[in-house]
């Protein structure tokens, strides 16, 4: 068998699982009009994309690092890093177009800080990153001496504005930022290398590729998808806070995942990984509106993480 068959057959592979996620995507759609009236209403379904926004850009950060072969355990605590860093400068008096560049040249400098250290050191990126969600953790700590910081400034509102007062701005940068990542990981050699990168590292090197430049440049893109997701959700909440980022991790990771990212590196589709955070999404608004206990989310969280591990697994052991 050739090389471009064997193209062709991992696409359709790849394809297939994005399609059964959709399924099943439509599937609790479907059912959740069912249960409950609430759930089709207008108000309701833009709540939800409103909701996924931050969600949806800090998983395609960690989606795109997880393709490249690494994982950044850290990513929440530099999104609250940013965004405290960001709102302790409008409070200090700066303006918000200020805010916005310190935040995220703050997340942009940390994740690739991360990168660095991992291709230095040549050590795990799993333990790389969990020191370093440490150290961001208590510069977060630093920054707000463990309070609210409340942002006033006019003009950073665009968390909570819509257009015509009716879609999110949020929602269009979501769209957004999901299709120029796309495009870059589809049709540049920078994309095409962070594949092969994490496909497999040693036939990467030896076609040429610098390994550490671009596994550094994957950390700094992530690094501006997280400064991105900070300052929306900054906006949102109005008020930087040490806790901002702490369920983000697992629910990005989660969402990455679902979507089809492969935990191994080399494969995933950015496409996926938007379904994925819709799926979190979905499931959480839904049993929220069942009135479901909070603390059942955790449960179907993880449960849902498992069976997608099953599946990219059964997967892999195919191809």
């Amino acid at each position: 068998m050739d090389a471009k068959s064997i193209r062709t057959k991992l696409k359709v592979r790849s394809n297939s699982q994005i399609l059964m996620l959709g399924v099943a995507l439509l599937a609790i759609v479907i059912a959740m009009c069912f249960a409950t009236d609430r759930f089709y209403q207008t108000k309701n379904l833009l709540n939800i994309l409103t909701q996924i926004t931050c969600l949806g850009i800090a998983a395609l950060s960690a989606g795109i690092v997880m393709i490249s072969g690494g994982i950044d355990l850290s990513l929440g605590y530099i999104i609250a890093f940013s965004g405290c860093s960001a709102a302790s400068v409008m409070a200090a008096g700066g303006n918000a177009a200020q805010g916005f560049l310190v935040g995220v040249l703050v997340a942009v400098g940390c994740s690739t800080l991360n990168g660095i250290l991992i291709v230095l050191s040549k050590a795990e990126p799993f333990i790389i990153t969990l020191g370093m969600m440490c150290v961001y953790q208590g510069l977060t700590l630093l920054v707000t001496k463990g309070k609210n910081i409340a942002v006033d400034t006019v003009g950073f509102t665009f968390g909570r504005d819509k257009i015509a007062g009716v879609v999110p701005y949020p929602v269009i940068f979501l769209i957004t930022i999901f299709a120029v990542i796309y495009l870059v990981f589809k049709y540049t050699r920078f994309g095409r290398r962070a594949y092969a990168i994490g496909n497999n590292t040693e036939a990467a090197y030896l076609t040429g590729v610098k390994i550490k430049r671009n596994k550094i440049f994957v950390f700094s893109l992530s690094g501006l998808l997280l400064g991105i997701a900070a300052m929306i959700l900054l906006s949102r909440l109005g008020s930087g806070n040490s806790t901002m980022g702490d369920s983000i991790l697992m629910q990005a990771i989660a969402a990455a995942v679902i979507g089809g990212v492969a935990m191994s590196g080399g494969k995933g589709n950015v496409w996926g990984i938007l379904l994925g955070t819709l799926l979190i999404g979905i499931i959480s608004n839904s049993l929220n509106l069942l009135m479901v206990p909070s603390f059942w989310q955790y449960v179907v969280l993880g449960a849902i993480i498992v069976a997608a591990v099953f599946i990219s697994n059964a997967g892999s052991k195919k191809r």
